[in-house]
């Protein structure tokens, strides 16, 4: 702080009123500011007992008597020439806003890094600014970094901004922006903003991804104002929201909070419709977004610390399209303890996936303690022939066929099945078997297969003394042209069971 406060102290420009507010400090702090105050005049010294959000608006309507406001951080620092520097720069250019660059300082690293810096300056109206929003809007990100008209600023109305614990200044800064006719961005960087982990900004909080969506609205309101949030902007802001929400993830992935918690939040993420547009945008960003969204989870998935199953499906959803039916309140331990199946979830890899959990299956592998016949149900598309199935026995016994049809193989499936019937023994869940055969012989349209399936059919309706629908078989196979001694015998001994 005392970088900061004499950073202002030492400005070349020396006509200033410098108010500092003193937001319950009870580090030592207190006592440093009033020994500046009593040495500088130019300090308006404002305390307050407790630590409050305040109202800046109400403390510079009571105590300013400037005409233009620059706002610093308590933990960064300016340059000697900043207010000279900006000042003469709004007055040649009759700004209502001029910005600088800013130089990062890493506290960690001991490094300085300039992070926003133009070749030249520029000065625009607002709507050419608007226009030209997608060049320029790391410069208006924050409320600091500016010098604005005092005026506009206290008429400007910020209550419609609503608090949030990232992303404010920009939204704040886009209210201003709407009162101002004229604005420029210095080619110069006389701002020096401190970075170090246990900053506010680098803390995770349930609304930091509240604040992604408002900083969206906010930028899109500001552009479909001035008619241009065209194409280009709409794929523009799409990539700013991605990576803002992978600065979300990251403080998330950080975050010392349970592995429920985590997940819920990246399920509340993946389904938001704002998320799901984003995701349109083929960048960079977006398979960063992919890949921290996935080290987040899976992580979690393999650690065993998951309960919450619906929240782990909702983001598999978009992570793991293809196999995230699989997963089950009562099978996320069976993917904590197989890396396997946890690997195959990860790609997506249906196949995958669907072999291994029929290789548990013949294995007779955690049969009593999991339901792997609904997990493997879980994973078949509702396309398939094996749709609907979810006995684990009916997998093994029939796991060649079964995984041919996984792989949508259905030709070699058939015929796999056509040589299981002509064996004639007696076949566990027979009349389940004889309709998927049924089902696959009409989707390859193999016109003998499925005669002989319905046949075989009909045969195992008279010998469960269905007889009813024996009839009925024995009609539909006779109105498709069968007529063979098989099916003369069949009805011949309906007859006698009638």
């Amino acid at each position: 702080m005392k970088q900061c406060v004499e950073s202002v102290l030492c400005q070349t420009y020396s006509n200033f009123e410098y108010i500092i507010v003193d937001n319950g400090c009870t580090d030592g702090s207190s006592e440093l500011l009033a020994a500046y105050a009593e040495q500088d005049p130019r300090i308006c010294l404002i305390r307050y007992a407790i630590n409050w959000s305040g109202n800046s608006q109400k403390e510079l309507q009571d105590h300013a008597t400037g005409s233009l406001l620059a706002r610093l951080d308590s933990d960064d620092w300016w340059e000697p020439d900043y207010l000279e520097r900006l000042i003469t720069f709004i007055e040649k250019n009759n700004l209502d806003l001029a910005m600088t660059g800013t130089i990062n300082y890493l506290e960690e690293a001991c490094c300085h890094r300039i992070l926003r810096q133009l070749n030249k300056p520029v000065c625009l109206t607002q709507s050419q600014f608007a226009q030209q929003y997608s060049l320029y809007w790391v410069f208006p990100s924050t409320v600091w970094g500016s010098i604005m008209r005092l005026d506009l600023y206290l008429q400007t109305d910020f209550s419609v901004v609503g608090y949030y614990p990232y992303g404010s200044d920009t939204m704040m800064m886009i209210e201003y922006i709407k009162q101002c006719s004229r604005i420029g961005i210095d080619n110069s960087a006389l701002y020096h903003y401190r970075i170090h982990p246990k900053s506010v900004s680098y803390q995770y909080t349930p609304r930091r991804f509240d604040a992604n969506i408002a900083y969206y609205e906010q930028i899109k309101g500001f552009l479909e104002l001035h008619h241009t949030f065209d194409h280009p902007k709409q794929e523009w802001l799409k990539r700013v929201h991605l990576a803002s929400m992978l600065a979300t993830l990251q403080l998330l992935s950080n975050a010392k909070v349970p592995g429920d918690e985590k997940v819920a939040e990246c399920a509340r993420i993946a389904a938001h419709p704002l998320t799901v547009t984003a995701l349109t945008n083929n960048c960079d960003e977006r398979k960063q977004w992919y890949a921290l969204m996935r080290g987040i989870v899976f992580y979690e998935l393999s650690a065993n610390t998951l309960s919450d199953a619906e929240s782990l499906r909702t983001v598999l959803k978009t992570l793991s399209p293809h196999c995230y039916g699989a997963v089950q309140p009562e099978n996320l331990g069976l993917f904590a303890r197989e890396p396997s199946l946890r690997d195959a979830l990860q790609k997506d890899d249906q196949s995958q996936l669907a072999e291994f959990i029929m290789n548990l299956i013949a294995e007779k592998r955690y049969i009593k303690q999991h339901d792997l016949g609904k997990m493997l149900c879980g994973l078949i598309p509702s396309g398939s022939p094996l749709s609907g199935i979810s006995d684990a026995r009916f997998f093994r016994e029939y796991a060649q066929a079964c995984m041919l049809m996984l792989q949508g193989n259905y030709s070699a499936a058939l015929d796999q099945m056509t040589g299981v019937l002509f064996e004639k023994k007696k076949l566990y869940g027979g009349e389940q078997l004889l309709n998927l055969y049924l089902s696959l012989a009409a989707l390859e349209n193999h016109a003998p297969a499925f005669l002989f399936g319905k046949l075989r059919l009909a045969q195992l309706y008279l010998r469960q003394n269905r007889l009813k629908e024996c009839r009925t078989a024995i009609d539909e196979l006779a109105e498709m042209g069968l007529d063979n001694s098989e099916l003369a015998d069949l009805r011949q001994q309906l007859e006698g069971a009638q």
